[in-house]
């Protein structure tokens, strides 16, 4: 404790008054003992004493008070330097800083310079002088809180202080000390809180809404008086309105549907008996009239001592749930049906192989039952097929998830299979059909080129062995005529012979040839160029071929034969109108005078219309293909566009005599003489009736899609809206059995989630991924 000037003096005059006061009556007490001259002695060396002893004693008392004095400056030095907080002195005339610590000189990025050569409004944005002049005039010696105030940082940024403030003395001159508490990240965090708050409260009303949406209401039932409360939302869903009258309980058992009622009473005895939780769906009869499907859930609450207290519960309203799998139901058993009369074998696989389903097909082509596969892995009910080609395909498909589609001979029928297999949730979908005949025709086919080799020797056409493997071409026949160079000059690579095929064809034959491949089919065919000899000029050569596949249907070899049609292409034009009809021979065609008059049909089109080309020579094509029927618009654009002389395309739904309906896909060419004279028009009719109905297939399954999105986008949001509400609603619940209550709730909105998911799931497997005409399978091929 620092005595001060005031102490010292009051310490002094104490002494003082002592000394005088006790001295001098100790004096007078022993004069009669001493000689004046002796007392006169002794007074004044009293008073010599009292001087010296005073002199001491001033002398202890300002050491020791400079002491304490220098003490104390030098412990408020060191908590002004080393505080953690900001603090810096200032001039209250100039404004001027006059001292800074260095945890200011930390915080703020200036040098303790920077900051001498600054004033308080130095350090503040421009829109705080005024506030921070007034916060001048009102300083004081106690320290007091200026409030928050922004300051501008050495690298541009700002920061949020709260300002503390105290006048003191510095240098002999009053000045004002500052500290800077840094409160940013604390109103940053105090404004999420404000907004989680807020976010929270908006939650909590929503909750009610949710349940109301979800279908969720809430009881409880307390045993000993055997009373029934109510949420809002249970009112609702059994059609009721709040009535303190009611007797709940009995009305609930009256609203049970008598097949049901016996189900809920002994769930709710069990319950009580064993703590058993209730989970059971049961129907309720409104008094309108109505049926609804209601799913109970409760758990059993008890006493400290362990005796049955009440049940808290929940139900929800899942008709619309038990309609859809009521529906769902119906369309499996059609599935069924329609597995069953498919032209193809059908069979599921689990993820082990194992049999799950067949259809009457699979019976048929095997000689096995159902029974007899059902239930059993593949490799039982076919030994040894893990080391072919079916188990490693579908091994194959349920490790990448994704079809397959192979050729493979089975052993156990000798037939030979093409089969498809498609990932499923569960495992994997087969179909297969029997391609023995044509793997004999193919067997036929091959010996039928190897005759043609022999007999090719007598024609120009050369015929060629090429290894798909290794690249390795063989001729067969002498290719230096058809390309008219020497024998030795000719290669035996395929690389050889693309070095001879026009540029710009290398990409035509390429992708014709991966065509054939993708689609493992055998049969290519492909127009391109090739260079005579060692001049630019190339021919025109038709190439066809033969592919072969290995047991593991992978190609190995192309066999076939290289035509040269150089002078095909060069004939007149007259042979190209007939080129133009023999290659689209295979569709419906008919050649039309310039009155529309049909002048000739092929075969096709006879057997399509039911009339010969006697019968349809003069006719128009509308008089036998119902062109009375069709929109008086369509018949006029037709004529139209002929007068034009246009060439254009036009889908039309004939009409035939005998009665059947067909979608056309019609291309019109106008015809012209070798003087450019117009003499009609040929048509090509190719039948588009099973594209059309695919598009009505597509069309379906596009509306089977919406409402999934609309499943996906509305009816999953509920229970995820509701899980999101409750699990905030958890984290301010301190209460154990309220805090139960809501995660029981949660386990009732993740379990409508589940089935919300799966009736999602089965919709996709049994509308959209059914028939040849899925989705899958259109996007596959």
């Amino acid at each position: 404790m620092r005595l001060g000037e005031v102490g010292i003096s009051i310490i002094y005059l104490t002494v003082c008054s002592l000394w005088i006061a006790i001295s001098d009556r100790i004096l007078f007490l022993f004069s009669e003992q001493f000689t004046p001259a002796q007392i006169e002695l002794i007074a004044s060396s009293k008073g010599v004493f009292f001087v010296l002893i005073t002199t001491v004693l001033l002398w202890y008392l300002i050491k020791r008070n400079n002491k304490k004095l220098i003490d104390g400056e030098r412990q408020y030095r060191q908590m002004y330097e080393g505080s953690p907080l900001p603090k810096w002195i200032y001039d209250p005339q100039t404004l001027q800083i006059v001292s800074v610590n260095d945890t200011a000189i930390a915080c703020y990025g200036y040098s303790r310079e920077e900051f001498l050569q600054k004033s308080i409004l130095d350090i503040r944005p421009e829109c705080d002088r005024e506030r921070v002049l007034e916060g001048v005039k009102t300083v004081s010696p106690n320290l007091r809180q200026s409030g928050l105030f922004t300051h501008n940082k050495a690298d541009g940024s700002s920061i949020s202080v709260s300002i503390g403030s105290q006048q003191i003395e510095f240098a002999n001159k009053p000045h004002v000390m500052i500290t800077a508490q840094d409160v940013t990240e604390k109103l940053l965090y105090e404004t999420k809180l404000k907004l989680l708050n807020e976010e929270l409260l908006e939650e909590r009303n929503k909750l009610s809404e949710t349940q109301q949406i979800a279908k969720v209401g809430g009881w409880e039932f307390y045993l000993d008086n055997r009373h029934l409360v109510w949420s809002d939302e249970m009112y609702i869903i059994a059609g009721l309105s709040p009535d303190s009258g009611l007797n709940l309980y009995d009305l609930f058992l009256q609203q049970v549907n008598q097949e049901d009622r016996p189900l809920i009473v002994s769930g709710i005895e069990e319950l009580i008996k064993t703590g058993k939780q209730l989970d059971v769906v049961h129907r309720i009869d409104l008094l309108d009239g109505n049926t609804r499907y209601i799913r109970q859930m409760a758990k059993l609450v008890r006493t400290p001592d362990d005796k049955p207290y009440k049940l808290i519960g929940s139900a929800q309203d899942v008709t619309e749930v038990k309609l859809l799998e009521q529906e769902r139901n119906k369309y499996l058993f059609n599935l069924e049906d329609t597995l069953n009369s498919i032209n193809e074998g059908f069979y599921t696989l689990n993820y082990d192989l194992v049999f799950t389903k067949v259809n009457k097909k699979f019976e048929l082509e095997t000689g096995l039952t159902s029974a007899d596969v059902i239930g059993k892995g593949l490799k039982e009910v076919f030994p040894g097929i893990e080391g072919r080609l079916t188990y490693t395909q579908y091994s194959k498909a349920l490790e990448n998830n994704m079809p397959v589609r192979f050729e493979a001979y089975w052993r156990h029928f000798k037939k030979w299979q093409y089969v498809e297999a498609y990932p499923t949730g569960e495992g994997i979908a087969v179909y297969f059909i029997d391609i023995t005949d044509k793997k004999e025709k193919d067997i036929l086919l091959k010996e039928a080129i190897s005759r043609y080799e022999t007999v090719s020797k007598a024609t120009k056409d050369v015929i060629y062995d090429l290894n798909v493997l290794n690249g390795e071409l063989k001729f067969y026949t002498d290719v230096s005529g058809l390309l008219g160079c020497e024998p030795e000059d000719i290669g035996n690579t395929l690389e050889w012979w693309r070095s001879q095929t026009h540029p710009d064809d290398i990409k035509k034959v390429l992708d014709s040839q991966r065509m054939v491949l993708n689609k493992g089919e055998t049969n290519w065919q492909c127009e391109y160029r090739v260079r005579c000899g060692k001049s630019n000029e190339y021919r025109n050569v038709y190439s066809q071929g033969f592919y072969v596949y290995n047991s593991d249907y992978e190609a190995i070899k192309l066999i076939g034969a290289v035509k040269d049609i150089d002078e095909l292409k060069r004939t007149s034009e007259e042979n190209k109108r007939l080129a133009d009809i023999i290659t689209k021979i295979n569709n419906m065609v008919i050649l039309m005078a310039v009155d529309h008059s049909i002048t000739w049909a092929n075969k096709a089109f006879e057997e399509y219309t039911g009339y010969t080309l006697n019968e349809l020579k003069g006719k128009s094509p509308g008089s036998v293909l119902g062109g009375d029927r069709l929109p008086p618009g369509t018949i006029e654009e037709i004529r139209r566009r002929k007068e034009n002389l246009e060439t254009f395309t036009i889908d039309l739904q004939h009409h035939l005599h005998s009665g059947v309906s067909q979608w056309v896909n019609i291309e019109y060419t106008p015809l012209f003489d070798d003087n450019g004279l117009h003499t009609g028009y040929i048509a090509v009719h190719q039948n588009i009736t099973d594209r059309k109905a695919r598009e009505v297939k597509i069309y379906q399954q596009n509306k089977v899609l919406q409402e999934i999105s609309w499943m996906s986008s509305h009816e999953i949001r509920r229970p995820v809206a509701s899980i999101l509400g409750l699990a905030y609603l958890a984290k301010d619940t301190k209460a154990v059995d309220d805090r139960e209550q809501i995660i029981e709730m949660i386990n009732t909105c993740a379990e409508e989630l589940d089935d919300i998911v799966h009736t999602i799931t089965n919709k996709i497997s049994t509308e959209l991924y059914t028939g040849k005409d899925s989705i899958e399978l259109k996007e596959l091929d």
